[in-house]
């Protein structure tokens, strides 16, 4: 076990609020601090904003342009992490999150002559996204390369921590630690900064929603090869007559201009496409939602978990979850009477469920309920970085 370690090292390249948030509550709990190597826009917006015992160090931004821009903002930013992994010192410890999925054997690398400990946090499970996603033969080189070196990634970390059960089953199956196991930290969300807001009293109503009383079917965050947005823009067209229904979109990702010329062949007015808010909109933005869309294309049930779940619960959001039963989404719902399930690529049932909870106002107000109550008591930032930091600890990192 690794003791004194008096500063940690977060290297993440899209450490959005969630992970910030995280920095800032350990940071009080090393005697030197936190330093954070990132490159996303908005929590570099706030490097000069003085947080107790963090350091927001700039680096290069993940750009989903081009398969070429991804692996050059991969590189560039592996090159920038490695100029911290290789000026820590002795008392200095790594906590590495799994994107860039590259980072992770370099780091390996270069701590074995470091002697730096590390732990893993494991939003994605590479290569499994991208052979499921038919990006990657499973029987390639490169996929037997990169899991060769995951295997030395995860047997040389002190700890692993994935974000689902599932998530951590898999891994368990695939890999093995110090620790023997892989242990499970939820997202969680600022329950106090995301919650519930009446329309009459969000400020920027007028930004989202011509008319206010309209049913909101909100879909917000990364619109990826991953996500099933075309069951979302079929269901759309099922219920284009329904004038009542609005569905609105909110991110970026590969499939954004995707949305922009289905709106324009079809010449929907029951969808409207915005870019990513600023994170200071965020609150306002997904609080708009009667109905939130969380998305899974098949094959992806066990290989990742939506945060944004989590940020919808807060807002007071009833969940529609697009994904197969045997999910991390569908285990939330089972246990929580704050949503329904919609299997992947069935429209038809998407637009016959976002009709019913339309016209259920009681269901639906109870759904929403129950969802603020779920975040408060399970998902809370407190209780899960709290959590996160006895690993830490009981790992030796802390």
């Amino acid at each position: 076990m690794v003791h004194n370690v008096k500063r940690l090292i977060l290297l993440n390249q899209m450490a959005g609020p969630m992970f910030r948030e995280l920095a800032e509550d350990l940071a009080p709990l090393y005697p030197e601090g936190c330093v954070l190597v990132t490159g996303h826009p908005d929590t570099l917006a706030k490097r000069l904003v003085v947080t107790p015992n963090l350091t927001i160090k700039m680096a290069p931004t993940y750009n989903r342009t081009s398969k070429f821009q991804r692996v050059y903002s991969w590189l560039s930013y592996t090159l920038v992490a490695s100029r911290y992994i290789l000026l820590s010192g002795q008392d200095d410890a790594i906590l590495l999150v799994s994107n860039p999925p590259i980072l992770g054997a370099w780091v390996w690398l270069l701590t074995r002559f470091k002697k730096t400990p590390y732990a893993v946090l494991v939003y994605d499970i590479h290569p499994d996204v991208l052979i499921r996603l038919g990006v990657l033969n499973p029987n390639s080189w490169m996929v037997k390369l990169w899991n060769a070196a995951n295997r030395k990634v995860y047997e040389s970390a002190n700890l692993t921590i994935t974000i689902g059960q599932r998530m951590a089953g898999l891994l368990n199956k695939q890999k093995s630690t110090k620790t023997k196991h892989v242990v499970t930290v939820t997202p969680w969300v600022d329950v106090n900064k995301m919650k519930p807001i009446k329309r009459t009293e969000n400020p920027y109503i007028n930004k989202f929603l011509s008319v206010k009383d309209e049913f909101v079917v909100l879909y917000s965050g990364n619109m990826g090869a991953s996500h099933d947005i075309d069951s979302i823009l079929m269901s759309a067209l099922v219920l284009k007559n329904q004038t009542s229904i609005k569905f609105i979109f909110i991110g970026e990702g590969d499939k954004y201009n995707d949305i922009d010329k289905f709106i324009q062949i079809h010449q929907l007015s029951n969808i409207s496409l915005f870019p990513f808010q600023p994170e200071s909109m965020i609150k306002y933005s997904m609080a708009i939602a009667d109905v939130s869309l969380v998305s899974l294309d098949q094959g992806m049930e066990d290989l990742m978990v939506p945060s944004k779940s989590f940020y919808y619960l807060a807002v007071g959001s009833a969940l529609i979850a697009i994904t197969n039963d045997k999910s991390e989404l569908s285990d939330l719902l089972h246990s929580n009477y704050c949503g329904i399930i919609v299997p992947p690529g069935q429209p038809d049932i998407l637009a016959e469920s976002i009709l019913n909870l339309a016209s259920s106002p009681q269901d639906l107000a109870l759904m929403k309920k129950n969802a603020r109550e779920l975040a408060e008591k399970k998902y809370s930032r407190h209780a899960c970085t709290l959590e996160f930091s006895e690993f830490l600890r009981q790992s030796g990192l802390l």
